[in-house]
């Protein structure tokens, strides 16, 4: 008897699934601090915790591959991309 892998198409909807999540998560970071009269501090603010989350995200992404759980690395590993890109994005042009 072979030994059973995921599916590849599972593997991409988690992957998207990690994507949307964490876009979605973001916007709502994002537009709630834009919403406040201290701008540039809730900016920062929702920057750090996504540099933090994102490393967070992506280490348990890693301990979830080491497991074999590809399904849940996949989701992990997309989580913190887009949150962190437009973090990035949003923090040179804030402050640049």
């Amino acid at each position: 008897m072979g030994q059973t892998s995921t599916p590849a198409r599972a593997i991409w909807v988690a992957g998207i699934g990690g994507l949307v999540v964490g876009h979605i998560l973001w916007l709502g970071g994002i537009s709630l601090a834009t919403a406040t009269s201290t701008v540039s501090t809730w900016v920062l603010v929702v920057a750090a915790v996504s540099f933090v989350v994102g490393g967070i995200a992506g280490w348990l992404g890693w301990r979830a591959y080491e497991r074999k759980a590809e399904v849940w690395a996949a989701f992990l590993f997309g989580l913190p991309i887009s949150p962190v890109l437009l973090s990035v994005v949003v923090l040179g042009i804030t402050y640049l």
